[in-house]
């Protein structure tokens, strides 16, 4: 009696139709003789039982059940779990053991979640070891913690798969003047080259040269003078007003004329860099390395998810110290930092939010 082969390997529906057999599939086809069947072609994701079957089963696999609210909303029970366990064991620090005011002192214990939190969370995205460093001293201590984030963050694979080199050029650098208020000299650059990410494959990067504060604005493809005129005034100016000077590379956005009577309407300079030298405009250069790393990082497992991290990364550039102002951008443009955990906020206008 004749019977029917699933199969989703197309190929095998021709095997008795070929012309040209090697040795191998001969003597199967001579076998195959032996039986009434006929195969037909079912694509795989139609042969779902069949490819379950096939499939080994691993004993040791726990199952984890789904929940029902997405993983991008417990990122701040996450942070205040860290917090709350640093806490709950302070019962076990020994006798004598003191840390500095407005710190908790971190057990042997809780050291390594502590440093998965600032090091590999949404609002450190994998910062450098000073950057690491900083963030964890504003909240935590432990007589070692500078050794072991070193450590840490050496031994990172993410790290060492998503960051480049950063050293130094050879030759001399000459540093642009250093303004003398926040958002009045500002430096911007694109980032292209992205994979769409809902609907975008830009970032525009916006660095305040006094306070080093970053923008990141998405957008859907490389804009033109007028675009990018528009972007700024909706994004940027309209928060921080009218800057003074802005530097940019000899893009065809700021090489145009429109641009130029943009800028001179504001009554802003026009600050190009030199042909083939980036590092001209260094600020947003390093920026944007910093700001790629990071979305690497975030974005390993599906890079087409990055703009939902833009605003993470953002978060996280403006909440590190920076190493040339020895504050945090948020501190040097706003005059204070966001709290990490919301029990650093004391005084709430209204009492029932606490």
């Amino acid at each position: 009696q004749q019977f029917i082969i699933w199969t989703d390997h197309k190929n095998l529906a021709y095997l008795r139709s070929a012309k040209r057999l090697n040795s191998r599939q001969a003597r199967w086809c001579l076998f195959f003789d032996r039986f009434n069947f006929v195969i037909s072609y079912r694509p795989g994701s139609r042969n779902v039982k069949p490819d379950a079957l096939s499939r080994k089963y691993s004993i040791t696999e726990t199952r984890t059940d789904s929940t029902i609210l997405p993983t991008s909303c417990f990122i701040g029970n996450l942070t205040w779990e860290i917090e709350n366990k640093v806490q709950q064991a302070q019962s076990e620090i020994p006798a004598g053991v003191t840390s500095p005011p407005g710190t908790l002192y971190v057990p042997d214990s809780l050291r390594s979640d502590v440093l998965a939190w600032g090091h590999t969370s949404r609002i450190a995205c994998h910062g450098g070891v000073y950057r690491t460093i900083r963030l964890l001293k504003r909240r935590f201590f432990w007589p070692t913690l500078e050794r072991d984030v070193k450590e840490y963050i050496a031994a990172c694979s993410t790290c060492a798969r998503s960051k480049t080199s950063n050293r130094p050029p050879s030759g001399l650098l000459q540093p642009l003047p250093v303004p003398s208020r926040p958002w009045s000299h500002i430096a911007v650059d694109f980032i292209t080259g992205l994979p769409p990410s809902q609907g975008h494959t830009v970032i525009l990067t916006v660095i305040d040269r006094f306070s080093k504060a970053a923008q990141f604005i998405p957008l859907p493809q490389l804009p033109t003078a007028t675009e990018t005129a528009d972007t700024l005034v909706n994004h940027v100016f309209r928060h921080h007003g009218i800057p003074c000077d802005i530097v940019s590379d000899r893009g065809p956005q700021f090489t145009s004329q429109v641009w130029r009577a943009f800028c001179s309407a504001l009554g802003a300079t026009v600050s190009l860099t030199s042909g083939y030298h980036p590092q001209a405009n260094g600020q947003a250069e390093r920026v944007n390395q910093e700001l790629e790393a990071a979305l690497r990082c975030l974005a390993a497992q599906n890079h087409a998810d990055w703009s939902k991290y833009l605003i993470w990364a953002e978060y996280a550039h403006n909440s590190h110290t920076s190493t040339a102002t020895g504050r945090s951008p948020f501190e040097a443009s706003l005059g204070y930092s966001p709290p990490l955990f919301p029990s650093q906020e004391l005084d709430l206008a209204v009492p029932s939010i606490q």
